[in-house]
């Protein structure tokens, strides 16, 4: 007997592009609890391909919310570097 997934990990024909505004974390966690899945329930080939499918999305978007947020820190960081050496220019 086949196990069912869960509502929230089973891809749907219909299902609309994973949402960008989710956290990185759920991204991972999604994608995780997918390949445990693929794992361990006996699937049809069909919807193996279509779990990974949601899968490789998930890492996707979960890779550009780490990819965002380290091009933020480098500039959080050149500005703290811009502003202490115009201070250290103000004050010779």
């Amino acid at each position: 007997m086949r196990k069912s997934l869960s509502g929230s990990t089973k891809l749907n024909k219909n299902k609309k592009k994973v949402a960008r505004d989710i956290s990185f974390e759920e991204h991972v966690s999604h994608a995780e609890k997918i390949l445990i899945d693929l794992e361990n329930n006996d699937l049809t080939l069909e919807e193996a391909v279509e779990n990974y499918t949601e899968a490789l999305s998930r890492i996707k978007l979960a890779k550009k919310i780490l990819e965002d947020t380290q091009n933020k820190v480098e500039i959080i960081e050149r500005r703290g570097l811009d502003w202490v050496s115009t201070k250290k220019t103000k004050t010779k």
